[in-house]
């Protein structure tokens, strides 16, 4: 009997795993094309640079999510716990932003010495001009669709439903954090920021299973991509005080380094580690 108790649990976990990477990739590209379809409505073919409007950022990340709902609902999965939509206390989004704020730091440097060695292709940092506005519409809808909606439906798509499927299929959070951090990387099309991209997802993988919801790991993500957005905007010369010579000062690292590890240290004591238990239900019958 246990035998074959433990074999159907094998079966179920095998059968999660799958609907988590068929429904995952899925709706990133059918959500994606759609996208690209509406978008390549609004490009004018004869302009050389090909600009895109600023609010295709925004409908662009927000249709990624739709198949994925669509999906759940018509498993009748409760979209609250398959996304891990749960609220966490005021001591936890203020240890989650000491670990954002240092960690997003420490990433900037790592993004730095890479760039000596893997330096970026024209092309890519010509498709970063996206992020730099010059109106205060531009603002808003940049603003909106960097640090608002591509954070909040990559956590909601990566750490609350792929992540938390794997973790029940597999029954082994390690595996789970690092797979959906390999997706998460290889989904953003971009080998020059892999180890960044990889590094962070790590850190957001484990906020969201530490705390069982996305919404510590969406905070993370958000200062995360807010220091980008500053960084893209920011004039010549104006953050000498931060990376004189090109590279993050010293002292800033150290900072960076001491209050991320007072954050997870303080999220470690106000936090139980989630039981196996937690994990024993099955979502896919």
């Amino acid at each position: 009997m246990n035998g074959d108790h433990r074999h159907i649990e094998e079966q179920n976990g095998r059968r999660q795993v799958r609907f988590a990477f068929l429904a995952t990739i899925g709706s990133m590209f059918i959500g994606g094309l759609i996208g690209a379809v509406i978008t390549l409505t609004f490009i004018n073919p004869s302009s050389p640079d090909l600009d895109l409007p600023r609010w295709t950022i925004v409908l662009s990340e927000s249709l990624i999510l739709l198949p994925l709902i669509f999906v759940i609902q018509r498993r009748r999965l409760s979209l609250k716990a398959t996304f891990r939509l749960q609220g966490v206390s005021l001591v936890t989004l203020r240890n989650t932003l000491l670990i954002g704020l240092g960690v997003s730091v420490l990433i900037d440097e790592l993004d730095r010495l890479l760039a000596l060695v893997f330096p970026l292709p024209d092309y890519i940092t010509r498709g970063m001009e996206f992020l730099t506005f010059s109106t205060g519409s531009e603002v808003l809808l940049v603003a909106a669709g960097v640090v608002v909606i591509a954070p909040l439906v990559e956590e909601i798509v990566f750490r609350g439903f792929f992540q938390g499927q794997l973790e029940k299929g597999y029954r082994d959070v390690t595996k789970a954090v690092l797979l959906s951090s390999l997706l998460f990387t290889v989904l953003h099309f971009n080998p020059w920021w892999s180890l960044q991209i990889y590094f962070l997802g790590m850190v957001l993988g484990y906020l969201a299973w530490r705390t069982g919801s996305i919404w510590p790991s969406f905070v993370v993500h958000a200062l995360n991509n807010s220091l980008s957005l500053w960084f893209a905007n920011a004039a010549e010369g104006s953050l000498s005080w931060y990376a004189p010579g090109g590279h993050v000062s010293p002292l800033w690292l150290g900072a960076a380094a001491m209050i991320t590890y007072i954050g997870f240290r303080s999220l470690l004591v106000q936090t139980s580690e989630p039981l196996l238990s937690d994990y024993s239900g099955r979502d896919i019958t």
